[in-house]
């Protein structure tokens, strides 16, 4: 069959559910596509998102192909206010869906001839049915259907050449789906169309794969045991040092080798492999340096390397086994680590966002964690409320007394800081549960912002503007002070230029590591506080 959805998420879960159920699948994106992915390869049914068939668009296109003409088309929906026509199905209801497959194939009364394996991965491991399907030397799909999502593995002759899980592809995918333990599969043979990007045999793949996940496991456990978030730590100044740590082991072999690569070395740089791509086949531990499809060496043979005696001579007998990864993929791997981090992420969110394999940037996190540099966040830190519900009656009058005339509501209170803590206040912020934040990302130029409006019910809100101090930028303050209930200056703002604005436009200035003591701008608990300290020396409480 041929299903065709402009929705890439949608398209990838409802055609793993159909192989599932035994049926053979190909995807197109559009009415084009679909036409001529039809034309190449015949399907019995066409099952198309009613949405692509607009005024009779995909139905007319395959009327124009005489070949294509008496193709049976069904229309998936994904709810429906009325009843459905006649070639409509629910999008939700798969068993349905095949059933009018069944029907609307002209070869619909046979069986099912090319489901061969289906199953549970309770009952059947992913790696068993790999190793089975390898020493048949079976090509073909195999879908996998799991709680966290679908995925299909692609082989030619046993070998798997292809990995797709969710949004992860190659080794990344491999990895993640050889992890998962609840899910179903369904194989359906024939030769695979996608191009090859698993190079290493699989009986190689598999035995990474083994000690990787039990790895990441362990190391998941040790850096968030209560599914804790991170963030990086706030320096003192406003150089924020986003200097990778070294790997333990590579970094100090290649230092005394005299191969040490510098992170501003221009030529370094453009050999620097692309992290957010799939990354590249992780060896194991005991792998040599040599082919990529060669099998490790004796302990004999392993002893003779060259490069042996000065690994040998770094590490304990009790030492864990070497770091994954080259020393410029880890030095990327942090640096996009601490990218990342400027707004609290969860482990789940960071392996998913960066594209090299989850040990390595579990290893790199957890250097970094141990340094200092990046720091752990609880989940009662994540969101807060602005105040109890019984301050709100309070709050809601002080506000209404700062409306300036002539002003139109709601009154804005702006907080003054250096642009580097002006994006973790804004994190901070979208993480208060009664503020309405922007949908639009922030200015990359250090101009004012707004940050968010608080809501505190009948029709009363509060306004809170941003302010980076950049005295460069200074000519763009007056869009944001005039008409101010107050100016709450971080203590990293620059002091004078900033005073004079505020002595000129008459406004109160107010110092807030002098109302609150020390700051801690990734906690949205701590700018309620201070907010709400605010609001009292505006309205004179």
């Amino acid at each position: 069959m041929l299903l065709v959805d402009s929705d890439v998420d949608a398209l990838g879960a409802l055609a793993s559910a159909l192989r599932a159920r035994g049926l053979t699948v190909t995807n197109a994106n559009g009415a084009f596509e679909a036409v001529e992915q039809a034309f190449k390869r015949r399907p019995d049914v066409v099952l198309a998102a009613r949405a692509l068939d607009e005024d009779s668009a995909l139905a007319d296109a395959f009327a124009a192909v005489p070949d294509l003409a008496e193709t049976p088309i069904l229309f998936v929906v994904d709810g429906a206010e009325g009843e459905l026509g006649p070639d409509d199905v629910l999008r939700s209801d798969v068993d349905h869906i095949v059933s009018r497959i069944t029907e609307a194939s002209p070869r619909g009364s046979k069986p099912t001839a090319l489901q061969e394996i289906r199953g549970d991965l309770q009952q059947v491991p992913l790696v068993d049915l790999l190793q089975l399907l390898a020493m048949n030397r079976r090509s073909g799909v195999l879908g996998i259907t799991t709680p966290a999502g679908a995925g299909e593995l692609r082989l030619a002759a046993g070998e798997v050449i292809d990995a797709v899980y969710r949004r992860l592809e190659g080794e990344k995918a491999l990895y993640r789906l050889l992890g998962e333990r609840d899910g179903q599969f369904a194989f359906s043979p024939g030769e695979p169309t996608s191009a090859r990007r698993l190079i290493a045999p699989t009986s190689r793949l598999l035995m990474e794969a083994l000690r990787q996940v039990d790895e990441v496991q362990r190391r998941r456990t040790e850096l968030a045991p209560a599914g804790e978030a991170f963030l990086v730590t706030e320096p003192s100044s406003d150089d924020l040092d986003l200097t990778p740590l070294p790997s333990h082991d590579l970094f100090s072999a290649v230092a005394i080798s005299g191969g040490a690569v510098a992170a501003d070395d221009a030529s370094a740089a453009t050999s620097v492999p692309d992290i957010t791509a799939p990354a590249p086949l992780a060896m194991p531990a005991s792998a040599p340096r040599g082919g990529r499809g060669s099998m490790p060496p004796p302990p004999t043979l392993r002893a003779a390397e060259s490069t042996a005696p000065k690994l040998e001579a770094l590490r304990s007998p009790t030492a864990p086994p070497p770091s994954l990864g080259e020393p410029t993929e880890r030095a990327l791997v942090a640096e996009k680590l601490t990218a990342l981090l400027q707004m609290p992420h969860n482990l789940d969110e960071l392996l998913d966002e960066i594209g090299a394999p989850d040990l390595l940037i579990l290893e790199v996190l957890m250097e970094l964690t141990e340094a200092g540099k990046i720091r752990r966040i609880s989940l009662a830190d994540l969101t807060t409320p602005f105040a109890p519900p019984e301050h709100f009656p309070v709050l809601r009058s002080l506000v209404t007394r700062l409306s300036r005339p002539g002003f139109a509501p709601p009154p804005h209170l702006v907080i003054a800081a250096s642009a580097r803590r002006m994006t973790m206040l804004s994190h901070a912020v979208r993480r208060i549960a009664d503020a309405n934040v922007p949908a639009e990302p922030p200015p990359h130029a250090a101009l004012p912002r707004p940050l968010g409006v608080i809501r505190l019910g009948d029709g009363v809100e509060l306004a809170l503007i941003g302010l980076p101090t950049e005295e460069s930028f200074a000519p763009t303050w007056a869009l944001a002070l005039h008409g101010a209930a107050a100016v709450v200056r971080l203590g990293d703002a620059r002091e004078d230029a900033l005073a004079a604005h505020c002595e000129a436009l008459e406004l109160l200035l107010l110092d807030a590591e002098a109302m609150m003591g020390p700051l801690d701008l990734a906690s949205p608990g701590q700018i309620t506080l201070l907010v709400r300290a605010a609001l009292e020396a505006a309205a004179g409480v």
